[in-house]
């Protein structure tokens, strides 16, 4: 075994995985977990951290461009895997340790990707291409008696203007007047990425309002649940539920809950009792008649006595693990999930979501909980 090769093995004894549950996939993605903490692995929050890419359940054709907009994100040396079946978890896991290890692979992969994956969802902005503004001087420009009033900039274009020489110092826009300028065609998501747009806050001043999406591809998100917000600053003001997540089968409602209180743990950071909690999930699943839980139960209140997690989050935790909430006979529909998160801190969303989980995406919807 030559140097880089122990290098590579040193450097991926312990690779993070963003775990990524697809529609459908809970029952998959608990075992990938619990896989994952028998071998000491870390489970990456977010894509720049993350070395492999594992996709709990199979993906369904409406998201695979999304699934491959997700993996060129990582940074590589990467590896990635789709597990359709609890059974087939581990042996999945090592094939993707022998790619992470895989150097030949890796360096052909990585003089592949000489371009981002990304560009091609943003539309191109103004070519401003050739445009140079090594030495602009705005010195002495007087721009005071400028009138722009029926200009329109529609349809200009600056590819080649040179603005080498250009000297704006004491440019004085005193009477300038843009009155009636058309900025009709003007792009409001440069490079992609949306601009808050105005709206009146309850007082009647203007505040910034910002589009913001939520799923359907995240780590410890119920897979396929996709969300439309509207922020009014970080509060969020509206949610519409555009995807619901696949019903879960095979999962009973005890591990949910622990599940739940699993993620909302591990979401909170809190990852050595999101581990503890995991473990009691998984000895539910293996059909255990009694776990020890009043570790994790009392840690929980200490987290929530200590405001660490919102009320709301906490409550409903409570209620799932003493059996105040039957989960076989209630479901939120989409009115009353959106109703639950309006309101809330965006940074609270997820906790939520996570919370109020078994009440998503694993009881099958009776009939009365369907009528509006």
């Amino acid at each position: 075994m030559g140097l880089r090769s122990l290098v590579a093995r040193a450097a991926t004894s312990r690779p993070r995985v963003l775990v990524v549950e697809m529609p459908g996939g809970a029952r998959v993605r608990m075992a990938v977990e619990a896989e994952l903490d028998a071998r000491g692995w870390q489970m990456g929050g977010s894509v720049a951290s993350a070395d492999v890419l594992l996709l709990a359940g199979a993906v369904p054709d409406p998201l695979t461009d999304a699934v491959e907009l997700l993996w060129s994100q990582l940074p590589g040396p990467r590896a990635r895997a789709c597990v359709r079946r609890p059974p087939d978890v581990a042996s999945t896991v090592d094939a993707v340790l022998a790619d992470l290890r895989d150097d030949p692979r890796q360096r052909a992969e990585a003089q592949q990707r000489g371009h981002d994956a990304a560009s091609g969802w943003i539309e191109p902005d103004t070519d401003h291409g050739d445009m140079d503004h090594g030495d602009m001087d705005h010195g002495d420009m007087d721009h005071g008696d400028m009138d722009h009033g029926d200009m329109d900039h529609g349809d200009m274009d600056h590819g080649d203007m040179d603005h080498g020489d250009m000297d704006h110092g004491d440019m004085d826009h005193g009477d300038m007047d843009h009155g009636d300028m058309d900025h009709g065609d003007m792009e409001m998501a440069p490079g992609g990425i949306a601009l808050a747009e105005g709206d009146e806050d309850r007082d009647g001043l203007e505040m910034d309002v910002l589009a913001h999406p939520l799923g359907p591809l995240l780590d410890r998100w119920p897979g396929g649940l996709a969300l439309s917000t509207r922020l009014h600053g970080d509060v969020v003001a509206q949610v519409e539920v555009l995807r619901r997540p696949d019903l879960v089968d095979g999962v009973g409602s005890d591990a949910a809950v622990w599940d739940a209180v699993a993620t909302v743990l591990a979401l909170v950071g809190d990852e050595t009792w999101a581990r503890r909690s995991r473990a009691v999930r998984d000895a539910l699943l293996d059909g255990a008649s009694s776990v020890d839980q009043r570790r994790v139960r009392a840690h929980l209140g200490r987290l929530s006595r200590a405001h660490v997690l919102p009320s709301s989050a906490s409550d409903v935790l409570g209620r799932l693990l003493d059996g105040r909430i039957d989960t076989t006979a209630h479901r939120l529909d989409d009115r009353a999930l959106a109703s639950l998160l309006e309101g809330h801190d965006l940074g609270d969303v997820r906790l939520l979501v996570a919370a109020h989980a078994p009440l998503i995406h694993l009881a099958p919807l009776s009939e009365e909980a369907g009528r509006d």
